[in-house]
């Protein structure tokens, strides 16, 4: 009889041997198996040297420093090779309602539009993320306040990790991005 952990075990180094025959790599790490750097600067030096720019207001504030918090832990790097601008937009509306038309519950709609910008001035990378958040709203207008902030700063926790996935694809893999369209904000 088969216990669950030797099943478990089995069934996690199937999917294991299946990813690794497919193509599948990790984002973060090393390329080979063997452990030898591809000879490039590894996914965590690349990010480590973009220059986040100032995002305007407040939560564009708290955005660049999970941005910086995540990309470099160590701050803005001395000499970059990017540049990322990031604008945002900010959309408060009202989930669920009463009869009497009243909100209960209001979602948080923050989208992030931004572009990474080579040495040269060249863009490389343009793109949107969009993250939903939502709070209940009761009849005290503090209380509301102090929700609809906590919503907003839950955005950015999940912005910073989608532009840091999104630029960590780039930095993988350049010549199979898209080029950027030539219409696009910030």
């Amino acid at each position: 009889m088969w216990s669950r952990r030797a099943a478990l075990g089995i069934l996690l180094g199937g999917v294991a041997l299946g990813a690794s025959g497919c193509g599948w790599k990790p984002l973060y790490g090393t390329r080979y198996p063997t452990g030898q750097a591809s000879g490039a600067p590894g996914i965590d030096k690349q990010l480590a040297a973009v220059r986040i720019e100032p995002i305007a207001n407040r939560l564009g504030q708290q955005l660049h420093n999970r941005l910086r918090d995540g990309l470099n832990p160590l701050g803005q790097p001395a000499s970059s090779t990017h540049r990322l601008y990031v604008t945002l937009s900010v959309r408060t509306y009202g989930a669920l309602t009463r009869t009497d038309l009243s909100a209960t519950r209001r979602n948080v709609e923050v989208t992030a539009f931004y572009k990474l910008v080579d040495s040269s001035g060249k863009s490389v990378v343009e793109d949107s993320s969009q993250t939903v958040t939502g709070y209940d709203e009761f009849d005290d207008p503090l209380n509301d306040i102090s929700a609809n902030e906590s919503a907003q700063e839950r955005s950015t926790i999940r912005l910073a990790d989608l532009i840091k996935v999104r630029l960590a694809a780039y930095f993988a893999n350049p010549q199979m991005q898209p080029a950027p369209t030539a219409a696009s904000a910030p």
